[in-house]
């Protein structure tokens, strides 16, 4: 009798621990189903962006000004120097570009695209550009094409550009205020501004939303297909081939990646423009 009491208890607390278990099997994989839920929606909040189309930003720049000719030479020519030092972005070179462009004396201005980027004075101003040229992208304007006003000694600027981060390019609106100093002119106020809005909830009906989303996916994976030796061999040719020192994608599964991104690519070039 003691031994049939005995075995049932056993299989009461193994019942009990197998519910336990599952219990806590449930609960954790709820876990990892909201976590993983929230992650998806990070990451696709800060690429889902809707962006102004090319079209109407090529707009924006086709009235150049007031400025009169002369000055607006003058000032590409400080539009210009800034651009370049945002391409070279090399440290060693910032006191002379900071020399060259911005008064040291007088009181300067810089806002940055982020929250909080509200940057006042000649020294924090040199430091926020210097952390621009080591974390930042790769930013480029439409120098050229700035339109310009002036007046007086004054001038002020206006300007479209896009910077290049790892696996994305994110469009800008860059503006500034300049004045003349002798045969110069110097920066008083930069303005860095997206041009770009994060996705709203009516996007979840659109298509265009998803297809964006497997545009990310691909752009990912080629991305880490290029990490590894794989590419395609040549952007135009029509037999699509991979190359590696590491072991081969067969050219089947090679071809149906490259043509599925670039019939993506396509898509969302007609959407979005």
């Amino acid at each position: 009798m003691r031994r049939i009491v005995f075995r049932d208890v056993l299989y009461e607390a193994n019942v009990t621990v197998g519910l336990t278990r599952k219990r806590v099997l449930l609960a954790l994989a709820a876990v990892l189903l909201m976590v993983g839920g929230f992650a998806f929606g990070f990451v696709s909040c800060l690429h889902l962006k809707s962006v102004t189309s090319s079209d109407l930003r090529h707009q924006y720049l086709l009235q150049t000004g007031d400025a009169p000719a002369s000055v607006r030479a003058e000032v590409l020519v400080a539009l210009r120097a800034f651009q370049e030092g945002y391409i070279r972005r090399d440290p060693k070179e910032l006191d002379s570009f900071m020399y060259r462009l911005f008064p040291e004396n007088d009181d300067i201005l810089l806002l940055g695209t982020d929250a909080g980027e509200w940057v006042r004075g000649y020294r924090p101003v040199a430091e926020f550009i210097r952390t621009d040229w080591l974390k930042w992208g790769d930013f480029r304007f439409a120098v050229d094409d700035s339109i310009i006003w002036s007046s007086g000694d004054v001038a002020w600027i206006a300007s479209v550009g896009v910077v290049h981060e790892q696996r994305s390019d994110r469009p800008l609106r860059f503006s500034a205020i300049l004045t003349r100093n002798g045969n110069n002119w110097l920066f008083r106020q930069v303005h860095f501004q997206r041009d770009d809005r994060g996705p709203s909830p009516s996007d979840v009906l659109r298509a265009s939303t998803y297809l964006k989303l497997v545009r990310l996916v691909l752009q990912h994976i080629r991305g880490i297909l290029r990490e590894y030796g794989y590419a395609p061999a040549t952007h135009e040719s029509k037999d699509i081939s991979i190359q590696s020192c590491h072991q081969p994608i067969t050219p089947p599964e090679a071809a149906v990646f490259w043509n599925l991104q670039h019939t993506v690519e396509l898509l969302c070039n007609q959407h979005f423009g």
